[in-house]
């Protein structure tokens, strides 16, 4: 099964595919190929985040609405670590360290519960950039959600639940050409 195939968001999926025609000699595509605007209906939904290698650390470059609506905070270069509050950031550090330090592309889908607001179903790509085809510069990230999201209480934004539902990690066979 080819790694499109895998990915059941049908956005998502076109993402996938705009990052594989983007890659050129090297792997994976260098930042400066990927132009956002070209995919106008998820420019809400994509984000693109600069990689520290020193400090490990992730910095927010571009933030669509809706994911500043999840977080709900302007992200526009703040470290993920000033942009989200435990353990709620440490969920979403692991799959930025797979996509960034093991070069590898990260799919998942989440269920996710926020206090005060109900459970929010979401599937996210994260895609590895690099301007070198070795080191991961950045991280070309896509999140669709499935349902609205809700204001939480500023009082209960310390408690977080985080359930799982599904995590598929795919590595080489991501690297495949298109047909």
């Amino acid at each position: 099964m080819r790694f499109a195939d895998k990915i059941d968001e049908e956005d998502l999926r076109g993402l996938y595919r705009y990052w594989l025609s983007k890659k050129t000699s090297r792997f994976p595509p260098p930042r400066s190929s990927i132009n956002p605007t070209e995919l106008p209906r998820l420019l809400p939904m994509m984000f693109v985040i600069e990689v520290d290698h020193g400090q490990q650390r992730f910095r927010y470059r571009l933030a669509g609405q809706q994911v500043e609506d999840l977080v709900q905070t302007r992200l526009h270069g703040l470290w993920l670590d000033e942009a989200l509050r435990s353990p709620l950031r440490e969920f979403f550090d692991e799959g930025f360290c797979i996509a960034a330090f093991e070069r590898k592309v990260h799919y998942r889908c989440n269920t996710l519960h926020l206090a005060g607001r109900p459970y929010i179903r979401y599937s996210r790509l994260l895609l590895p950039l690099s301007d070198d085809g070795e080191r991961i510069d950045h991280l070309l990230g896509c999140i669709k959600l499935d349902g609205a999201i809700n204001t939480r209480n500023p009082s209960q934004l310390e408690e977080h639940e985080i359930t799982v539902s599904d995590v598929a990690t795919f590595e080489r066979d991501a690297y495949e050409t298109l047909q």
